[in-house]
């Protein structure tokens, strides 16, 4: 399968702020498997697609969730929170697929919507992030605007009522007025949180991060998911960071897969499971992870793969 369209340089570029990302862990109970046609299109909650193209996968995690035409409407206006943080290329599994992220793009257009944004809140210098990642140019050639939420006049104050430990926060005003919210992560190990996933994903909708490192790190990823739920998430886990994350360069594995959900929690449960828990030697389980159980004690999704409806298929 093709991967990736263009060659990058693979010269490493150092330039740039700490980092302060998180990240999450699986469950103990092993995935149930949906046989094919069990169930009518739209009636999952949670599909991972494997083998083929970036744009095949897409397709295929997204026919049996009933379609992009399910989430978006006719003249709606779309966010995507990428992951583009960090200045580095495609190869080094640190920031998101061009491919996909066109593809997505694409499809998002093709449900009729009427503009899509792109954004992400950077942590190396954003014009490197957007140049060096490749996605500057796969979302302009798909017609769609990328911005970085470098500048606070970007978000506005919201309270969050529901939140245990974060009770107010900066968020990213474009997402919160978005007609829909699509979640694009990818997955990556995470030195401060193990790994990073979904819910970590939205981290980048705020404006404070660090903040939240200082007031409790995993209940706050978990609580700024009360601010707007995803309305889907697509994971990009075509390839993935094993080692040296979020920043990288460190170790990579191309696991070829492309998961799509309308469960946040759920999704996570899944993804971690692509990693091993060093302690261990085996895959994470959701539970080991505190901020994908905080998420699941907030009522934010399922954490048991068991009571998922969930669906694996291959391409063509």
């Amino acid at each position: 399968m093709t991967i990736f369209n263009s060659k990058f340089s693979r010269r490493q570029f150092l330039k740039g702020a700490a980092a302060t990302l998180v990240l999450p862990h699986a469950l103990a109970s092993g995935p149930r498997q949906v046989p094919a046609g069990a169930s009518a299109d739209g009636e999952f909650d949670l599909v991972v697609a494997g083998r083929g193209t970036p744009a095949q996968l897409l397709q295929t995690a997204m026919a049996p969730l009933g379609g992009m035409g399910r989430f978006v409407k006719r003249g709606q206006r779309v966010v995507i929170k990428a992951n583009f943080a960090w200045a580095r290329t495609p190869e080094q599994a640190c920031t998101n697929n061009p491919e996909l992220m066109s593809a997505l793009i694409k499809m998002v257009y093709d449900a009729g919507a009427k503009k899509v944004a792109v954004w992400d809140h950077t942590c190396d210098n954003y014009q490197f992030c957007l140049i060096r990642s490749g996605l500057k140019k796969a979302a302009q050639n798909a017609g769609a605007d990328i911005f970085s939420g470098h500048g606070q006049n970007v978000y506005r104050e919201v309270s969050l009522p529901n939140g245990k430990k974060l009770k107010k926060a900066f968020f990213i005003q474009d997402a919160l007025e978005a007609d829909v919210l699509i979640n694009f992560p990818l997955p990556k190990q995470h030195f401060a949180t193990e790994v990073t996933l979904g819910l970590k994903n939205m981290m980048g909708l705020v404006w404070d991060m660090e903040l939240l490192h200082k007031i409790d790190l995993h209940q706050c990823i978990a609580d700024i998911s009360t601010i707007r739920r995803p309305d889907l998430v697509v994971v990009d886990a075509i390839r993935i960071l094993t080692s040296n994350g979020p920043k990288g360069p460190g170790k990579t594995e191309d696991t070829l897969q492309v998961i799509a959900g309308t469960d946040i929690v759920a999704a996570d449960a899944y993804c971690v499971t692509l990693f091993k828990n060093p302690r261990t030697g085996k895959p994470y389980l959701a539970g080991e992870v505190p901020f994908i159980k905080n998420a699941y004690d907030l009522n934010l999704g399922e954490i048991d793969l068991a009571k998922v409806r969930m669906k694996k298929v291959q391409g063509a």
